[in-house]
Formats: C-alpha cells, sequence, structure tokens
C-alpha cells in the first residue's frame, strides 16, 4: 500500500503540471511531453524514456528544462531506479527555485516529498510537502494554485495512511474531492486527476472496511479514465482484487489479477510487479494453494528487500551529499571571512600608513606664518571673531604653529663657519625677508646665495637652523605668509580673483598656489576668503 501511494502522487503531481502550466504553451514541445506522460509511459516505457531524453536535449528554456527532468523522474521511478529518479526530481526543483518559478517549485517539492517519503525518510518529505505549500500560495494562476493544494491534500493523505490513521486520510481524501473544481471540457490530464482522487477516496475506504464503498470509488476512477491509457489503471485493477479477496469472491479477484497481467510484459514495472506478486499469494491462499502463495510471497520480498537496499544506500548518498554540502560551505564561509578581514586589516594598513605620511608631510610644511597683529597688540579680527563666536582663520593659523611648531626638528649637520659670518648673513636674510625677496618668480637656492654674498650650502644653514625648513619650504610658507598678511591689510584685495593673488604673491600657476595655501594654512584659499568677508560682514554689523 505504501508504494500505490507513492505511485498515486507523482502521477497526481505531473498529471497537475500538464493541465496547469501546459495551458499557456501550447508548442510542440509541450503537446510531445503530454503524449508521453499521459499515454507512451503506460503503453512503452522504453520509447518514453528515450522521447523524455530527446525533449531534455531540445529543452531551450528553464521551464522545459524542469518539464523534461520531472518527465525522467517519473519514468526511473515506474522502472524501479529511485536514486536516478530523485536526483533528477532534485535538479528541476534547483532550476525552478533559481528562476523563482513557484508553480513548478510546489510541484517538484510535491514530487520530492513523495519520493523521500517512499524511502521512509517522512522528516525530510514533510520538509518537503510544507515546501511545497508555501510557494504555492505565492502563485499567481488561481487555477493552477487550486490544483496543486489538491495534490498537497493527498500527500497529506498518504502521510496518515503510512502513520495508520485512516480516518483522517479520508478527511483529507473529502477535502481534496470538494478542492477539484473543473467544468465538464477537461483534457485528459485533469480527468486522471479527478480519477486519482476517487482511488483514493477507495484506499481510504478500504482500510476502514468499507470495501463496497471502496469498490464504487474504485469503478468510478475506471470510468474517469476510459479508453486512455494510463499507469493508474493496474493499481486499480489490484485493489479491485483486494476489495474483491476482503468479500471472499475468488473469481472477480482471478479476473482483476488477470487484467493486471499486460502491464507487467514490459519487466520495468517494479513497483507494481511486487503488489501484485503480493495480491497473488492472497489469492493462492484462499484457494489453498500454499505452494504457490510461499512462492509469490518470496518473489515479492526479493523485489521489496531490492528497493529496501537501495533506498537504504540513497539514505547514507544523502546524508553523505548534505554532509559534504556542509563542509562545502562551511569551507567557503571560512574563506569568505577570511578575504573580508584581509580586505579590513590592508584598508586599516593603507589608512594607517596614508595618515601617517600626511602627517609627516605636513609637519615638514608646519607653516611659520606670524600673526598679524594690530597697534593694540590684538589678533586682527580676533577679537570681533571671539564676539561673534566665529573662529578667525588668521587665530586659526597661530595656534596650529604655537601647537605644531614646537614640534618641528631641526636636522641641521654640524658646518664650519664662524659667528661672525653666521651672524652677518642673518642679517641679510632679515633684510631680504622685508623687501620680500621670495615674491620673485623665479628665485632660486643659487640666486638667493648670490645675492647674500656667499655659498648655498652657507644659506641652506642659515634658513635650516634659523627659519625651521628648507630653502623650497621656506619660500613656500613666506609667499602664504605674505598674501595673507595683504589679505588683512587691503580688504579689497577679497574681491579678486584667485589667481591674481597667486600671480601676486610670486606663484606661477593657480594649481601651486592652491595646493601651497592649504599645505600651509590646512585650508583652501577660497574657503579661506569666505571666511574673511564673513567675519568682515559680522564686524560691520
Amino acid at each position: 500500500m505504501k508504494l500505490i501511494c507513492c505511485f498515486l502522487l507523482g502521477l497526481t503531481v505531473l498529471l497537475s503540471s500538464v493541465y496547469g502550466q501546459g495551458m499557456t504553451g501550447g508548442d510542440s514541445f509541450h503537446k510531445r511531453y503530454v503524449e508521453v506522460i499521459v499515454s507512451l509511459v503506460a503503453t512503452d516505457i522504453h520509447a518514453a524514456h528515450r522521447a523524455a531524453d530527446s525533449l531534455y536535449n531540445v529543452a531551450s528554456t528553464d521551464e522545459q528544462k524542469i518539464k523534461s527532468l520531472m518527465l525522467l523522474a517519473k519514468i526511473f521511478e515506474n522502472q524501479g531506479d529511485i536514486r536516478t529518479s530523485i536526483y533528477n526530481g532534485m535538479k528541476a526543483d534547483t532550476i525552478a527555485n533559481s528562476t523563482m518559478n513557484f508553480s513548478w517549485q510546489s510541484n517538484t517539492a510535491g514530487f520530492l516529498a513523495t519520493a523521500f517519503r517512499q524511502i521512509g525518510l517522512f522528516g525530510v518529505s514533510m520538509g518537503y510537502l510544507e515546501k511545497a505549500a508555501r510557494a504555492n500560495e505565492s502563485q499567481d494562476d488561481k487555477k493552477m494554485q487550486n490544483l496543486t493544494q489538491v495534490n498537497i491534500l493527498h500527500e497529506r493523505v498518504f502521510h496518515s495512511l503510512e502513520q495508520g490513521r485512516y480516518e483522517e486520510a479520508r478527511q483529507y481524501a473529502k477535502k481534496a474531492t470538494t478542492s477539484i473544481d473543473m467544468d465538464g471540457k477537461e483534457n485528459k490530464g485533469a480527468l486522471l486527476i479527478k480519477a486519482t482522487n476517487d482511488q483514493l477516496m477507495g484506499v481510504c475506504e478500504f482500510h476502514l472496511g468499507n470495501f463496497s464503498e471502496a469498490g464504487i470509488f474504485f469503478n468510478r476512477s475506471l470510468d474517469k479514465i476510459g479508453e486512455v491509457e494510463s499507469n493508474l489503471k493496474p493499481y486499480i485493477y489490484r485493489m479491485q482484487a483486494e476489495v474483491a479477496l476482503a468479500e471472499n469472491q475468488i473469481v472477480k479477484a482471478k479476473e482483476y489479477l488477470d487484467k493486471i497481467t499486460p502491464y507487467l510484459t514490459s519487466g520495468e514495472v517494479e513497483e507494481l510487479t511486487m503488489l501484485t506478486y503480493t495480491s497473488w499469494a492472497k489469492y493462492y491462499d484462499k484457494i489453498g494453494n500454499l505452494g504457490k502463495s510461499a512462492g509469490h510471497r518470496v518473489k515479492a520480498s526479493e523485489i521489496k528487500a531490492k528497493r529496501d537496499k537501495v533506498a537504504k544506500q540513497l539514505s547514507d548518498e544523502m546524508i553523505i551529499r548534505l554532509h559534504s554540502t556542509k563542509q562545502e560551505y562551511r569551507i567557503r564561509y571560512i574563506y569568505a571571512i577570511a578575504g573580508i578581514l584581509f580586505v579590513l586589516v590592508a584598508t586599516t594598513f593603507a589608512l594607517l600608513c596614508i595618515y601617517r605620511r600626511k602627517n609627516m608631510y605636513k609637519l615638514r610644511c608646519t607653516p611659520a606664518i606670524s600673526r598679524y597683529v594690530d597697534a593694540a597688540g590684538e589678533t586682527v579680527l580676533g577679537a570681533e571673531s571671539l564676539k561673534t563666536g566665529m573662529s578667525s582663520p588668521t587665530v586659526d593659523i597661530a595656534k596650529r604653529i604655537d601647537e605644531e611648531g614646537q614640534s618641528v626638528a631641526l636636522k641641521v649637520k654640524d658646518i664650519n663657519i664662524s659667528k661672525d659670518t653666521e651672524r652677518r648673513l642673518c642679517e641679510q636674510l632679515d633684510k631680504l625677508d622685508k623687501e620680500h625677496f621670495y615674491l620673485e618668480k623665479s628665485i632660486t637656492l643659487n640666486q638667493l646665495a648670490s645675492n647674500m654674498g656667499t655659498n648655498p650650502r652657507y644659506v641652506t644653514y642659515i634658513i635650516q637652523r634659523y627659519r625651521g625648513k628648507d630653502f623650497y619650504e621656506y619660500i613656500q610658507n613666506k609667499r602664504i605668509e605674505y598674501i595673507i598678511d595683504q589679505l588683512h591689510k587691503c580688504p579689497e584685495l577679497l574681491g579678486y580673483k584667485l589667481s591674481y593673488l597667486a600671480d601676486m604673491c610670486g606663484f606661477t600657476s593657480l594649481s601651486k598656489f592652491s595646493t601651497a595655501f592649504k599645505l600651509v594654512t590646512g585650508t583652501p584659499p577660497s574657503a579661506y576668503v569666505h571666511f574673511i568677508k564673513k567675519e568682515l560682514e559680522d564686524k560691520s554689523s
């Protein structure tokens, strides 16, 4: 009974896909698919297998691949190759999940729920059944959603039957009956879904001991199938034989069992063969032929042992595969974490290096800008800034000099120079500073040394020792100091272009001026000018 229930759900799942999803197809691929699943599987399993392989090879869309894989899964199930059947079903399920095809997700999950229940993995089966129910809720096609709901209810019937809860199984089957809503123009697939539901109702009534009601449902199922060749027919004949045996109608039971024989000729219907052997054994028990009864039971047991062995192997493979998958994801997770940590460490190290270099450069280029003091000894605009609560750029610069200027280390090598010469050169440098020699755009160290009547080495020594910078840093800072002083002395310069200010203080280009200004003051020249204008406006108001 366990195996026939598995067959019924597998058939129902595929038939629902034929009826529901096929409505929008209408192409030659779908027509061939319907022919194979509805008729060819029942009449010539080998031809059906070849056709399914061909469909898979020519499948050009994800949905066609799912259809062909599910068709192969059903064919392998009929042939007794449960392992390959499940693997094909899982492939189809993976495609359905990746493409967010909720309609096929519900069907593939339903098929796998049946397959795993068949090999005794009820927990896995129930997991796939719940997945099918969730996917079905997301379907847009209401008719397809209803058909899938019928399939899910059928699977719940099978779970209840497996656990011996026959009344519960009947209630699920009745609910499925009320959920089937089709008009009188159903296609073959739709009729087979109805026939399958009647078959299930018959199975439930049989286990509850209502043999006459069971017989009625089985007859209804056959009437719906009509002349359509379907794998469902021999399973119905077998259940009719079981009913006849239960009612001691021996002749009728043999008639039903003889009807199954043509379906067993292919030798590829292992499940049906095993169930039929069991029914023949009961028949021979009834007529007193214990030898044949025992022989048929042995044959059924051999097939069952073979199937149980395959199921055990498949269970072990699934556990190993699950473990391997977990290990693979664990390794990927470790690599991902290691990669993230490496990026974070590398980024942090790079930022620290950049920050350190920037600070070193700023330290090396620390401005030595003097405060601009008015006659009262206060910083120009500083007092007003304090009153208004606004920070003065000039005050900020002076503060930076106080805080950072003390940390400038003078790295001057000892040089043989007399005290008189050293004093004379310092006086000359002070004089040239007052004359603004640094405003000359082409000024060089050699030119400065020539103007001072000495050599470049002595000039470098004097600048480093008494100004705390090298020649070019000194020139750059003096030019910026000069233009800042001019901006405070002559507010009208605030309206001039920055390029004019750059030329005024000795820079050959605006870009060099802007770079030097920001290095010295920490503020772009445009922002500095804006701050001074703001302070003047606040002072005037």
